[in-house]
């Protein structure tokens, strides 16, 4: 990670990191469970925003951290939320009133739905790090070739 973070800075003046939740769980580790069983995640995003000011201290450079849930939440709602927040939260009383229980309400392909919690809580979701939603965002983002997930030449 310092590598590629020295390279964009050198390249660009600044880099942008973003971890998803859950990861590097080796590092910072909580051992803590929830009420229903389920693992309570380290914050992998401190750790970072410090490992990586540790880094480049010695240069001038320092790193922010910033948690994407005080952005989301901080966002003005559009009448599409309005909408959808409603719909969901009309079919989750809906489903409530009818006797079901241990259930959750979204939407897949703009159909609302009904799914056991217990489904939703079974596993995490994965990437495929050869799958297209992956190397879009490699793409996108103009991520290194050793960051695709693809095998190159020189690793075949």
């Amino acid at each position: 990670v310092y590598k590629q973070v020295d390279l964009k800075v050198k390249h660009k003046n600044f880099a942008v990191v973003v971890v998803a939740e859950g990861a590097g769980q080796e590092y910072v580790s909580t051992g803590a469970k929830d009420a229903t069983g389920h693992t309570v995640y380290g914050d992998i995003g401190v750790f970072m925003r410090d490992a990586i000011n540790k880094h480049l201290k010695p240069q001038g450079g320092r790193a922010f951290y910033i948690d994407p849930s005080y952005i989301i939440r901080s966002v003005p709602i559009t009448s599409t939320d309005h909408i959808y927040c409603s719909r969901l939260a009309h079919d989750a009383v809906h489903t409530a009133m009818r006797g079901y229980t241990g259930v959750c309400v979204g939407a897949i392909h703009n159909v609302i739905c009904m799914f056991k919690s217990k489904l939703i809580a079974s596993g995490k979701k994965k990437l495929k790090v050869r799958g297209s939603t992956w190397q879009s965002c490699v793409q996108s983002c103009q991520m290194p070739a050793s960051l695709s997930g693809a095998k190159t030449a020189a690793s075949a």
